[in-house]
């Protein structure tokens, strides 16, 4: 197998890349193959050298046009991107700046207004707190003496 595939000088046969470009080799063949042309110069150069043009498959026409207008159509949806994130992160930037300084207040011409809170007046939740707690107190006080009643 091995002298088959390498010719005297431990290249690759003419006859063996033949059989490389028709797909006539085995795994095993095609692994070593492989492994030599990875690591030997001259063979890989003697490999491509001995493909023609006219092995090679042709491209259908305006197929270069239409993978640069991709290109270009990609790059441009990029761009288009890149500058609508830059607006609206500008745009949060300022909106911050506004809320967190007097900037509004400056625009506006008004001053700072602080909002006096002041307690809230429960003068008749208090009163009725009160009344409750009083006869609460007198029930008990009841209790106790009908309790100390009936003792007796």
């Amino acid at each position: 197998m091995r002298d088959s595939l390498f010719n005297s000088n431990g290249h690759i046969s003419d006859s063996c890349i033949k059989k490389f470009k028709r797909g006539d080799l085995d795994d095993r063949e095609l692994i070593v193959v492989s492994q030599h042309i990875e690591n030997c110069e001259k063979c890989i150069q003697h490999l491509t050298g001995s493909f023609d043009d006219s092995e090679f498959k042709k491209v259908p026409f305006g197929f270069e046009e239409e993978v640069k207008n991709k290109i270009v159509k990609y790059k441009k949806k990029n761009r288009q991107f890149l500058f609508y994130s830059l607006r609206v992160s500008l745009a949060a930037c300022i909106s911050l700046i506004f809320v967190f300084s007097s900037t509004l207040n400056f625009i506006a011409n008004t001053k700072v207004k602080t909002l006096e809170i002041s307690s809230p007046k429960f003068t008749v939740v208090n009163s009725i707190n009160m009344e409750l707690g009083n006869f609460s107190n007198k029930i008990i006080n009841m209790e106790v003496f009908n309790n100390e009643n009936e003792k007796r």
